[in-house]
């Protein structure tokens, strides 16, 4: 993987942009006056992880779409909780302000924003992801992108996020030591993707949630197991999830009460 940085970069973005490099064991090279695929012929490399002065973009090929961060759909879903509107996930989980939540799959972190929100200055939430790429958007974009909105920015830095499998994670947490845990795997049967989602794809974790995992969810959960997934999937039957909520799109929401 090439990191490297926009035409005519500051002094403090190259040192960001070297220290990114030396994360994500990639090669630093300077982009002088280089196109991106000047630079993969240049160097026979595919990868690239540029930074620019207000974001960090990754691209797998010449021809793919880049991925960043960006709060997404979290943003609008704030903007009507704001305006008193019901959010449906904030409701099936039941959380409130002061609660825990723990985000098994982050991805670029949508839900844990609302999330966050939602559990405001008193409650936390922890977002886990396993990509190593992923961790590096989503700590860089969370910290430093800037919505209009105050309330949005606020739950963005509130949230911790660790690089970690949640199997792993789980089995080293106490007993009901959280409040809910959730679960927003890629799809088993994918639904059709917007450009934000398909760059995601190609790089998240598409392993399917084991039931080891929800055993060790059960033990550490105090109150609900939220599993998202399509409307018509077979995962909430095989994962125990007794009661499901659809939403008017395709996508469902399983539910574990404890």
């Amino acid at each position: 993987m090439l990191v490297t940085t926009s035409y005519k970069p500051t002094e403090q973005l190259l040192a960001k942009s070297r220290q990114i490099a030396d994360i994500l064991g990639g090669r630093w090279v300077q982009r002088r006056q280089f196109s991106l695929s000047n630079l993969r012929k240049r160097y026979t490399e595919s990868e690239i992880m540029l930074l620019t002065e207000k974001e960090m973009r990754y691209y797998r090929a010449d021809d793919d779409l880049p991925l960043f961060f960006h709060p997404s759909t979290a943003a609008i879903r704030i903007k009507r909780l704001l305006q008193g509107e019901v959010d449906p996930l904030v409701s099936i989980s039941g959380i409130a302000e002061g609660n825990s939540v723990l985000d098994c799959t982050a991805g670029l972190a949508s839900d844990s924003i609302v999330f966050s929100y939602a559990v405001g200055e008193t409650g936390k939430v922890t977002a886990l992801e396993s990509e190593a790429m992923l961790v590096t958007l989503l700590q860089e974009g969370l910290c430093s992108y800037e919505s209009p909105i105050p309330a949005i920015n606020e739950a963005m830095r509130r949230i911790e996020v660790v690089h970690a499998e949640h199997y792993t994670y789980l089995q080293g947490m106490l007993d009901q030591s959280v409040d809910v845990v959730y679960f927003d795997p890629m799809f088993r049967n994918p639904i059709a993707e917007s450009s934000a989602i398909s760059p995601l794809r190609e790089i998240a974790n598409g392993k399917a949630i084991q039931m080891a995992t929800i055993t060790e969810a059960k033990r550490v959960a105090r109150k609900k197991i939220i599993l998202k997934e399509h409307k018509d999937s077979d995962e909430f039957t095989r994962l125990g999830f007794k009661s499901a909520y659809r939403s008017q799109t395709n996508i469902a929401y399983g539910v574990i009460e404890l």
